[in-house]
């Protein structure tokens, strides 16, 4: 008759490591499913913040260095009689701007370099008491961007025979976010009065190089 053999001590040890390497792989996977749509989240708001102080900054500054007003911007031609026959924008000046615009934020962004995002514990648990507690994980990420910008005119009554016209310039920022193991596109929109006037006379219907809005 044959003997039973009792497992040895070193197949149990064996066997109860790799019970607690498959708990504690399972435990990772779940956490890092959790973790993983949070640290998207935030990192977009951040980058989404970057973008707005970058280009918030940058409009401004292009402006006062290039002495950019209505202006300088538009060119209004009227008739003998003093009616307006066309509106038309400075193209190159324009360009300028946009160009000097776009270069401005892309470098604000590239000069972030590599940012840390603490998610605290308890914002892992998913409930409202414990959300933003506890330790922070800390992870770091890496933001890109690049900016398109464009004018955008609107034409407004300001009483009697006036019109208020309005330039906007629009900036689009695209950034790249890098986590250590995904990448993750998001864009912002930002959107500044750049020069405003009151045209008096009747504004004609076509305009020259204006986008209205």
């Amino acid at each position: 008759m044959r003997r039973y053999r009792r497992p040895s001590r070193l197949k149990t040890l064996l066997f109860r490591v790799s019970c607690v390497l498959v708990a504690a792989l399972t435990v990772f996977l779940l956490l890092d499913a959790r973790v993983r749509p949070l640290i998207r989240n935030i990192a977009v708001v951040q980058a989404q913040s970057y973008a707005a102080v970058s280009a918030g900054k940058s409009i401004p500054q292009i402006l006062r260095q290039t002495g950019s007003d209505y202006e300088s911007l538009v060119d209004i031609q009227r008739d003998s009689n003093g009616n307006i026959v066309s509106i038309q924008t400075d193209a190159m000046q324009l360009n300028l701007i946009k160009s000097a615009i776009n270069s401005s934020v892309a470098s604000a962004l590239s000069g972030l370099g590599s940012k840390e995002l603490g998610i605290p514990l308890g914002s892992l648990t998913g409930l409202a008491l414990l959300n933003g507690r506890g330790p922070k994980i800390n992870v770091i990420v890496s933001i890109t961007g690049s900016a398109q910008t464009s004018l955008i005119s609107t034409f407004d009554s300001a009483g009697v025979n006036q019109t208020r016209h309005r330039i906007y310039l629009k900036t689009v920022v695209t950034m790249l976010i890098v986590f250590p193991t995904s990448t993750k596109s998001a864009a912002y929109t930002y959107e500044m009065l750049a020069a405003e006037t009151v045209i008096v006379g009747k504004v004609p219907m076509m305009y020259a190089g204006v986008t209205q809005k």
